[in-house]
């Protein structure tokens, strides 16, 4: 498994979420266990003693944070192929937040829909 060793938030419009994510998927997906399982993912969190757990919208393991502008925040480990074209390249619609940026865009408790 390649995996960054930090954490990233990166920034997506939801509409691009069931266009875009399928094909990072297919692109750059790695499978990661779940349980007894395992699931394609680009994404994954550390659950500890170096185990890297799968971040996955289809396993309900990720949850994006709705931001202020209307787009949605993941934040995990990014697989690392993906991170480095990213990097180099970028990703239409895609932009990684900073900590700073993150706060500023995350709707404060009261403004946060049920």
């Amino acid at each position: 498994m390649s995996f960054e060793l930090k954490q990233r938030t990166l920034a997506v419009a939801p509409d691009l979420v069931p266009v875009l994510f399928p094909q990072l998927l297919e692109r750059f997906g790695e499978d990661l266990p779940d349980g007894t399982r395992k699931v394609r993912t680009i994404g994954g969190f550390d659950c500890g003693n170096g185990v890297l757990g799968a971040a996955s919208l289809d396993i309900g393991s990720i949850a994006p944070v709705r931001l202020t502008d209307g787009r949605l925040a993941f934040s995990c480990i990014w697989q690392a192929d993906l991170a480095e074209e990213f990097d180099a390249h970028g990703i239409p619609g895609v932009e990684e937040l900073t900590p700073a940026q993150l706060s500023a865009l995350t709707p404060a408790p009261e403004e946060m829909p049920l």
